[in-house]
């Protein structure tokens, strides 16, 4: 057991490197883009006063207000549905699964795929979702439809379906962790007293594993806000969300329109964190 008290000189010492990381790599980046989003004038220099204006341009844009509001309905589908597939995946392998060596192939073959890149794992679902894609052949040898269908290319349809597979680990992960620390004797105790298997899960197991579910929930919801390279690999330019907003005012050296979008929603992203944390203790997590 340490013997290093939580307020002495030596515990700000050791946690002084990481607060020096933190510092360096996510407050004066965060800093330095609130910075650019309220440079005013018309030449881009840090000499350019400081203004409302850029932010009053957006908000001025109904197009843009929008896009908040579609960004942020994407997001909260798809924690639903990740949420449920997750929690699923997660109570099959941690209760319903009792092969020990099994359920450890099955975790292993769930998992692995999330070792390669995302954005490979993006750009694989494309063969999958076009007009000749693996979709569509399966649907006409079955008689499902008379011709290709076009709704998963290039559509809102496929950038969920391909997020969905991106972000269910993240849904499924804290919960199989939560799972793991509940008890069997709980169960068994609840089956003794004749509670039915939907008491069971209402009043013991999903109360005790809610940390895990929002855990897996703000995961999801800011990998979605910020995931920018689904939205363009299966969206192409057709479907605009605020994390492509961003990457298109950039490429178009709007840099100060890049900077609002960017702070609402890192801004939007805080809010959703505060929410959660709000419903339940995460701490709890590593209780």
């Amino acid at each position: 057991m340490s013997t290093i008290r939580a307020r002495s000189p030596a515990a700000y010492w050791l946690a002084l490197p990481a607060a020096l990381w933190m510092i360096g790599a996510v407050v004066v980046p965060v800093l330095l883009i609130l910075w650019v989003s309220f440079w005013g004038g018309r030449a881009f220099s840090p000499a350019s006063p400081l203004t409302f204006d850029n932010y009053a341009r957006f908000f001025g844009n109904r197009t843009y207000l929008a896009l908040i509001g579609q960004t942020l309905l994407h997001a909260a589908t798809l924690m639903a549905i990740c949420g449920v597939l997750g929690y699923c995946i997660a109570y099959f392998l941690m209760v319903k699964l009792r092969n020990a060596p099994l359920r450890t192939a099955l975790f292993l073959a769930f998992i692995i795929p999330f070792w390669t890149s995302a954005l490979i794992r993006a750009i694989a679902w494309v063969p999958f979702l076009g007009v000749n894609g693996v979709i569509n052949r399966a649907l006409l040898a079955l008689g499902i439809t008379d011709a290709p269908v076009e709704i998963f290319l290039y559509s809102r349809t496929g950038i969920s379906m391909a997020q969905v597979s991106l972000y269910t680990l993240m849904a499924s992960g804290p919960v199989v962790y939560m799972l793991a620390q509940i008890a069997p004797a709980l169960r068994e105790a609840a089956m003794t007293l004749k509670a039915p298997p939907g008491v069971v899960f209402r009043r013991v197991i999903f109360p005790l594993t809610l940390p895990g579910v929002v855990i897996g929930q703000v995961l999801v919801f800011l990998n979605v806000m910020a995931d920018f390279a689904t939205v363009q690999t299966i969206g192409g330019n057709k479907i605009a969300l605020l994390s492509n907003l961003i990457l298109n005012f950039y490429e178009g050296a709007q840099l100060r329109a890049a900077a609002v979008v960017s702070v609402i929603l890192m801004a939007c992203m805080l809010i959703g964190v505060v929410a959660a944390m709000r419903v339940v203790d995460i701490r709890k997590l590593g209780g």
